[in-house]
């Protein structure tokens, strides 16, 4: 059997199954798939809770705040995962390419520390490797929960915001807006850092 396929069988298997539980469940299916994403589960919440508010839910940026409380406690989770698992949890949870998904996510702590929660959590990159990863770095637990309530919560809340203002079309430019959001995040934290340095100095 191909590695396709055996994703192919997985999907079908577990993920599909699992979604149409959430689907069913409303917010409090919302949540669990925001809580495992962020540690383990490899879809994220965004189709979910972008059905439920194109759909036409009562309050969006309610949807908005679950996502958010569950993707940051399923965090904690990834943080605890890469503590006490470590590697070898993270080889069996994230697949074939874990090693080197690890090294950049590690390399992205190296060059913008903290920093790199808010990044990851912000953009569609997959956040359950930094959650892990920050784990197995033993990032500063006050810093990773701070981050990562910023960037989940400025996520998930500015993709509300596009659809209750702009409709579905304005997510079709959603990835490179997120890609931008980044890069103003790298900027900002540069120019603080050499503020710092100039302070320092």
């Amino acid at each position: 059997m191909s590695a396709l396929h055996q994703v192919k069988e997985f999907i079908y298997q577990v993920c599909n199954p699992f979604l149409d539980w959430c689907n069913s469940l409303g917010e409090v299916g919302l949540f669990s798939l925001a809580f495992v994403e962020s540690a383990f589960f490899p879809i994220p919440p965004d189709f979910l809770y972008i059905t439920m508010i194109l759909k036409g839910a009562t309050n969006p940026y309610f949807l908005a705040l679950v996502a958010s409380l569950g993707s940051v406690l399923g965090a904690l989770l990834g943080y605890a995962i890469g503590i006490w698992g470590g590697r070898p949890i993270a080889q069996m949870l994230l697949g074939k390419n874990a090693d080197d998904l690890l090294k950049k996510a590690e390399g992205f702590f190296e060059e913008y520390g903290n920093m790199a929660i808010l990044i990851a959590a912000f953009t569609p990159i997959p956040f359950k490797v930094f959650t892990i990863a920050g784990g197995i770095s033993r990032m500063n637990l006050f810093g990773f929960v701070l981050y990562s309530i910023l960037g989940r919560a400025g996520r998930f809340f500015a993709v509300t915001f596009l659809l209750v203002n702009f409709g579905q079309a304005i997510m079709e430019h959603f990835f490179k807006l997120s890609l931008v959001g980044a890069i103003a995040l790298v900027v900002a934290y540069f120019i603080f850092r050499w503020f710092q340095k100039r302070k320092t100095a």
